[in-house]
């Protein structure tokens, strides 16, 4: 087992008393550090970031914006020997998806959130982010965004369409598939394509979800286990063929110049997810931290962000905004703002069953270990 994964079990493992939110908040710091995924903010020409650069002007706080975050596993590791020493991560706020804020929640490591600091969040966060089983109460994290596990793929190279999950094992892909390092989004499709609703899989669903991606592995279908550098393969072409987040394949068919790209909710079942942000316990400017969460919370900031990084907005009244767009617009520019404005891949249902899409098991952690250890399996061999 590689260290990362050894440190991201132990840390699964140990069970902390919570550490209350104190009651007040200390003064404005004008300082704070994010670590963030890469593509998830707007940016425009220099490399500027333009709904960044306004908050820092607005409230003259200096931020250390990194996008430093490629696997959700790695990336915590990383934190977990702080957390267990009870230091400082050196991050006011982190991007970790919605599972592993379930598993810092019960390790006591992140901070409650003070909500009446986020008028914004509490007037705008739409119903279908509220109250996650994941985040009960939204108490230690604010959703940034939502997304989707897909396929993606590049019909020029594939030479036939994609639908289901399953086609990612076709012999005439071999070499040129790229599947997720993120357990719980390749593990809760391979279910799905082995007919298992996720929520109600057993761990000897699970065995028989590892013995498939085995299957696939050996045959010499997949070309590599990727993070978010999955895009740059992607882009590249060396995967014909790949699991994938939607945002990051709209971005690149429609702004990053890959307009062959397509990306395709399985036959059987796509997974929804949600990135939220969270404060490390004993992040040295929570106020500024809570700022900048509620800073992203006002619809027109949101509109910018969601059209360039082109993920699930948590934001109610983006969609309104994204669809007047398409009324100011004319010819392909209208076009474009229509079709996004009514996708559901950007507005989800308030049920997302409506358009196929499952959500993951909130596994407990004796079930976490059991199906990580059998997808390490698969990836470490």
């Amino acid at each position: 087992m590689g260290a990362a994964a050894a440190a991201f079990l132990a840390a699964c493992a140990g069970k902390q008393t919570p550490v209350a939110a104190p009651n007040t908040l200390p003064p404005l710091a004008h300082q704070l550090t994010v670590a963030q995924w890469p593509l998830y903010i707007d940016r425009a020409k220099g490399g500027h970031r333009p709904t960044l650069e306004a908050f820092q002007s607005k409230y003259d706080i200096d931020v250390t914006y990194r996008e430093i975050i490629n696997d959700n596993q790695d990336f915590f590791a990383k934190l977990v020997p702080l957390f267990q020493a009870n230091q400082p991560t050196g991050w006011d706020l982190i991007t970790l998806s919605d599972w592993v804020v379930t598993r810092m929640n019960r390790g006591g490591w992140v901070e409650e959130l003070h909500h009446d600091r986020l008028p914004n969040v509490e007037a705008n966060l739409l119903p279908a982010f509220k109250d996650p089983i994941y985040d009960p109460g939204n108490a230690h994290s604010v959703p940034w965004q939502g997304g989707i596990t897909g396929i993606a793929y590049n019909p020029k190279l594939t030479g036939f369409e994609l639908k289901r999950f399953a086609d990612l094992w076709d012999h005439r892909l071999a070499g040129h598939v790229g599947m997720l390092t993120e357990m719980v989004d390749t593990m809760t499709l391979t279910l799905l394509m082995l007919g298992v609703d996720p929520q109600k899989a057993t761990i000897d669903d699970a065995a028989r979800a590892q013995q498939k991606l085995i299957e696939q592995r050996d045959a010499g279908v997949v070309r590599k286990y990727y993070g978010q550098d999955y895009t740059d393969a992607m882009v590249a072409g060396d995967t014909w063929a790949t699991m994938a987040w939607s945002g990051d394949v709209f971005y690149y068919k429609y702004l990053g110049g890959a307009p062959d790209l397509e990306f395709v909710v399985p036959e059987e079942g796509g997974v929804i997810w949600v990135t939220p942000m969270e404060i490390p316990r004993l992040a040295e400017h929570p106020t500024d931290a809570h700022l900048f969460l509620d800073w992203f919370y006002q619809p027109e900031i949101a509109m910018q962000v969601t059209d360039w990084v082109l993920y699930m907005t948590p934001v109610k009244g983006v969609q309104e905004l994204m669809a007047q767009k398409a009324r100011d617009s004319k010819g392909g520019t209208r076009r474009y703002y229509e079709t996004l404005s009514q996708s559901p891949l950007l507005f989800p249902p308030d049920d997302p069953s409506e358009a196929n899409l499952y959500e993951y098991k909130a596994l407990s952690e004796e079930e976490f270990q059991q199906y990580f250890d059998l997808f390490n399996q698969v990836t470490e061999a």
